[in-house]
């Protein structure tokens, strides 16, 4: 199979949707105003159960920046610093323009919401607090925003990584292991917490120089046309996951969880979809959380039945993403007509 940009955005479509059924169906404490679901089987939490293995989303995410990332750049042939910079400049712009759509709402509209397990308002307008979220280094706002601090310290790491897989992929590995070992002061959270998840944002980088996906002789042996055997090799990553210690070895699963699914969307007809939601990836995990949480929760779980409460948030997260990347296009154009006419 050819990873091609459309596989990699496949790839980010199905780890949205596991992040959403983590988020929606996982944390029932997270609940407010007695909203529930209704499970597709009554006696049987299969929500439950999908939610626990769809956290494996983070684990994609990073595994999938460290592989586009890289292949990225050899395509570009630019300087790997100016790269990695170009790379923080339009995270950080893409974070901060979702910043300053949904969190305004928080602060004057949803003042009174509280950090889960506290009584400390979530929604402070204090400029020290306001700060320390705009730049990543704190996710009082969002609890689901602790990821920026992880990833813009993944960037940080790309030079590094990025140089020793052309020149040294042995100390690549001792580096991405030691720190993985190291980690388990630090957890997978918090400001540290780029030690927990850089092993699969390493493993991407040599899986991209690889070309592990259409050229490794291994997975040749897996690229079988038949839907059963795909959904058997899914179960077994699913079983491996259980068994092999959870998020800190998820990178040992990731590339043939990934592979996998993608044949098995490609197999269901379901590309189309799963790609075009990959496309928006960044920006449905900026702002699902706000609708599943913090400003609409009842609207999401008015549905009731799971798979409408999934469609629910799906849809409200899309339509908005869809709108604020319309209405940021049009800005850079109009800014592009005036810059032509000055």
């Amino acid at each position: 199979m050819e990873f091609t940009k459309e596989q990699t955005n496949i790839a980010k479509g199905v780890a949205v949707c596991l992040l959403f059924v983590h988020h929606l169906f996982g944390f029932e404490d997270r609940f407010l105003d007695g909203n529930r679901f209704i499970q597709v089987i009554p006696f049987f939490n299969l929500e439950a159960e999908i939610a626990g293995f769809g956290n494996i989303c983070v684990a994609m995410f990073v595994f999938l920046s460290g592989y586009g990332m890289y292949s990225s750049y050899l395509s570009t042939k630019q300087p790997l610093l100016s790269y990695t910079l170009k790379k923080l400049r339009n995270f950080y712009f893409t974070f901060w323009l979702y910043f300053l759509v949904f969190v305004p709402i928080g602060l004057r509209y949803y003042t009174q919401i509280t950090i889960w397990g506290s009584d400390q308002v979530r929604f402070l307008s204090d400029s020290k607090i306001f700060l320390a979220n705009f730049v990543g280094w704190s996710s009082s706002y969002n609890d689901d925003w602790w990821f920026v601090w992880t990833f813009i310290c993944l960037l940080a790491l790309f030079p590094l990584y990025a140089k020793l897989a052309q020149k040294n992929i042995v100390s690549l590995v001792f580096i991405s292991l030691l720190l993985l070992v190291l980690s388990s002061k630090f957890g997978p959270y918090g400001h540290l917490s780029f030690a927990y998840w850089q092993t699969s944002f390493a493993l991407g980088i040599l899986c991209a120089k690889a070309r592990f996906f259409s050229s490794n002789i291994l997975i040749k042996h897996f690229d079988k046309p038949g839907l059963p055997f795909i959904v058997a090799w899914l179960i077994l990553c699913v079983v491996l996951r259980r068994q092999v210690g959870g998020t800190r070895l998820d990178f040992l699963i990731i590339p043939f969880f990934i592979f996998f699914s993608c044949k098995a969307v490609s197999l269901l007809n379901l590309s189309k979809p799963f790609a075009y939601l990959g496309k928006y990836s960044f920006p449905l995990w900026l702002t699902h959380s706000f609708f599943a949480y913090y400003y609409f929760q009842s609207i999401v779980y008015y549905p009731k039945w799971s798979p409408f409460v999934f469609l629910a948030l799906t849809t409200l997260s899309l339509l908005s993403v869809v709108g604020i990347e319309a209405l940021r296009s049009y800005c850079l154009r109009v800014n592009k007509l005036i810059w032509r006419r000055i």
